[in-house]
Parts: structure tokens; sequence; C-alpha cells
């Protein structure tokens, strides 16, 4: 047995795709593959592939393992090329072989070679990521809020198949609590006014509403927006709203509607000056908009700094239950000139919007 890690060819794109779908017992088309790693906004993915070739004249695929080119942005325009880890992934018979550390390193040393300075993702994997270099400064929290428990309850439930009696009656407590909950929200007065807008180039608007910050954010570019809300393939229905208080714009949401019933508010960025109640009333607003055609919402929420910490805290004041439960984040720089993770601007459309 002989493996052979290197970059995935063109025309390889079916076996790699057809490998994850194998392990993983699912249908990924190879248009939606397309669409996640060789369409993005910044350029195709870096896809590192290890090739057992023991048997001439084939190729078995037996680990992948990309990075996404997404950038980042400051307050004073200054944009960053990061990319997000993604498909990683080593054949169950192959492991105890470093295919890992070996796909890894080709990555690294191919993201230096494209500008790439950071390399970030989520992963239930602590243990594997820190092995090979990667910080985990911090990890998501889930928040969520229910207008109907018994959709809300069957929905989660059945997140995880292993789900047994006792988390399901914690499920089905926390589906209850939260429609409680919800009827903070519905009741707050509003001195501002909520206005959907096309999706466009957002950029120079959070640039201003952030500024004088360290924080940073993705670079929601007109390509970026139209590919990974228009063009994204998993059943998403996105909305962007800007809030005003009078002239002045003080909010950005991006909210999402799935077939399911299932909202979530993908994003906002609160102008930084922008008082607690205020934005109570801002995500007030938001949710009346949303509730009548979800049975309940979910946010992907952190509170690694400042503005992230101060969000949550909104939307537990707004009737959202906050779980901190989630995935890790790592985060692994390329680059001497480094940039503090904390600094990000967090949301989930750091996802791919897939879940």
């Amino acid at each position: 047995m002989s493996i052979v890690v290197r970059l995935l060819g063109q025309d390889e794109w079916a076996l790699a795709n057809n490998f994850f779908n194998d392990v993983y017992k699912t249908s990924r088309s190879l248009d939606d593959f397309k669409w996640e790693f060789i369409e993005g906004p910044f350029g195709p993915a870096i896809y590192v592939v290890a090739i057992d070739d023991a048997t001439p004249g084939s190729v078995k695929v037996v680990g992948i393992q990309c990075a996404i080119p997404l950038a980042i942005v400051d307050s004073s325009g200054k944009r960053e090329l990061t990319a997000k880890s993604e498909d990683t992934l080593v054949d169950p018979a192959y492991r105890g072989q470093k295919i890992f550390e070996k796909m890894y390193d080709l990555l690294f040393a191919a993201s230096r070679k494209a500008g790439i300075k950071y390399i970030w993702g989520f992963t239930p994997a602590k243990k594997a990521f820190e092995k090979i270099g990667f910080e985990i400064p911090f990890h998501a929290h889930q928040a969520i809020i229910v207008f109907n428990p018994l959709r809300a309850y069957n929905y989660l439930a059945n997140l995880n198949k292993a789900n047994k009696r006792i988390e399901k009656i914690k499920i089905a407590a926390l589906s209850f609590l939260s429609m409680v909950s919800s009827f903070r929200s519905r009741a707050l007065p509003s001195q501002l006014s909520l206005r959907r807008v096309n999706f466009e180039d957002n950029t120079k608007a959070h640039q201003t509403m952030i500024q004088d910050t360290n924080y940073r954010f993705l670079s929601m570019t007109p390509s970026y927006l139209s590919w990974r809300l228009e063009k994204n393939p998993f059943q998403n229905q996105y909305e962007n709203y800007h809030c005003y208080l009078g002239e002045e714009l003080v909010a950005d949401s991006i909210i999402n509607f799935r077939p399911s019933r299932l909202g979530y508010i993908e994003q906002i960025i609160f102008k930084i000056t922008l008082s607690s109640s205020l934005r109570q009333q801002v995500v007030a607003m938001i949710v009346n908009t949303m509730k009548d055609r979800v049975d309940f919402i979910r946010i992907l929420c952190f509170d690694t700094n400042a503005e992230l910490a101060l969000q949550e805290d909104i939307f537990r004041k707004c009737g959202f239950v906050v779980l901190k439960r989630g995935a890790h984040f790592v985060w692994k720089s390329l680059d001497d000139d480094a940039v503090n993770p904390k600094d990000l601007f967090l949301s989930r459309l750091f996802t791919q919007g897939n879940q």
C-alpha cells in the first residue's frame, strides 16, 4: 500500500465527491460540489486528495481536504485572503497512517503560495486539529426562539437519530420554554423603520457601522453575495433588511427561510454606537417580520468579543434561549502579521448554509 498526497485534478472532481458520499452515506451532487469548491467568489478551493496507488491504472481516493478562499475586511477597508477548511475526511480503513497530517502539510504550503494568510473552520474534532497546529480560541453557541413548540420539537429531536428519551424530554422542555420567552419580543414598541433591500455590496455600510474598531467581517462583495446567497443550492430563501433611525442606517440583517418552516437570522451588524434598547427594537422587528412564516428561529452566535457578546445578550433579552453548545472554531495563521481570531465578526454566513 502506497499513499500519494497531491492536489486534486480538474478531471477528478467526481472521484472526490463520490468518496465523500460513500463514506458519509449522502447524495451530494456534482453541481453542489462545484458550487461549494469551484465557483467561489475568490477562486476555486485548494483541494487536496490522498490516493492509494497500489493498483496501477486506477485512482482510489482514501482522503480529502480542502480550503475555500474567502476574504475578510476591516473598518479601514483593508482586505486579507483567508480560507475555510472543509471536506476533511480519511477513509476509516486507512486511519493511523498520518494521512490527515500529510494532507494538511500540503494544504498549508499550497495556501501560502496562493496568498492565503489564515485557515479556519468549525469542527467537533478538537484534538486532531490541535495536533497539527490549529488554535481553538472558542466555540459557537446556538440561540432559538419558538412559536410552534410541537413542530420545533419534532425538528430538533430528529436532528440526531441517536437521541434517547432524556434528550427528547430536554428538547421538549426547551421548545416550550422558548415559546413562553418569545412573547417578550412581540410587544416591544419601536421608533425605527425596517426596509427590505436588494442584495448589494454591503462592505462600505458595514465599515461605516463598525468604524474605528478592530473587528473584521466577511468581505461581502457582489460576487460573494451572489455565490453565498443567490446561488446557494441548499433550499435557502434569503432576504436582506436595513433598519433606519430616521434616515440613518443603524443595522443590516440577513435572514433565511427554509422549506421546513425553520428560520435563521444569518447575521445582524449594528452601528457600533447604537444603544442596547434600540438594538432590542431591531431584533424584535426582525422577529416579528419572520414569525408568521416560520415555527421557530435559530441563530449561530458567539461571545468572543464585546460586540458579539452584546448581541448574544440582546437575543436573550428578546426572548431567545441561548445554548452554549456548538462546534469548535479552529484557526491557523500562515502569516507573521497575525490577526487575532477574537476580532472576527462571526455569524452563520461563515458557514455554507447547508444545515
